[in-house]
């Protein structure tokens, strides 16, 4: 018995194609919805308490720095309650690193001359591991902690790239490969 069979009258890699640019076209819809104004992720402003925590500073010294008019002035909600952005953070630490009354300079902890740079990879061969939830958690906590951090998304998932806002296939930026192509 011989049965003839009839192909789609579409071709398979059109209909991939359409669906791809629904899919990309409702995650911007999404995008634009979840993240008004301009559809970016934005970093949620730190107590003082978390401030202090990440300075390694106590919220009486970031207090009395309010209340004399040094550094950067943080949110105040009508509670009273101060909070700072993660750049005021960052405005703070070479505040306290140039005004501070300790002799070692350590809020702004860069490398020093002769100081190699250090390279974390988390890698493990195992998928669903949190290799991406690690990465972004430690990138986060070295940033926040006055660290220059460099986090290099290299799954093509870009998972990593997501969870700080980034979305590749609405964003018209180029990619690492058009980066090690030549």
């Amino acid at each position: 018995m011989n049965i003839a069979m009839r192909l789609p009258s579409f071709e398979f890699d059109e209909k991939i194609l359409e669906q791809g640019a629904e899919i990309s076209r409702r995650l911007n819809q999404l995008r634009m919805e979840k993240f008004p104004p301009d559809a970016a992720k934005t970093l949620r402003s730190f107590s003082m308490a978390e401030v202090a925590h990440y300075l390694g500073v106590s919220q009486n010294n970031l207090k009395r720095l309010h209340l004399e008019g040094k550094g950067p002035l943080p949110e105040q909600i009508p509670s009273g309650r101060r909070s700072y952005t993660a750049q005021q953070m960052l405005e703070l630490r070479h505040f306290l690193d140039q005004h501070g009354r300790t002799e070692v300079k350590k809020y702004v902890p860069h490398r020093k001359s002769g100081d190699k740079l250090q390279v974390v990879a988390v890698v493990n061969f195992k998928g669903g591991s949190g290799k991406t939830t690690t990465a972004a958690h430690l990138a986060q906590h070295l940033a926040l902690t006055g660290h220059r951090v460099l986090a290099i998304d290299l799954d093509p998932q870009a998972s990593l790239s997501a969870l700080h806002g980034f979305q590749p296939e609405l964003d018209n930026n180029l990619s690492l490969y058009e980066a090690i192509r030549y």
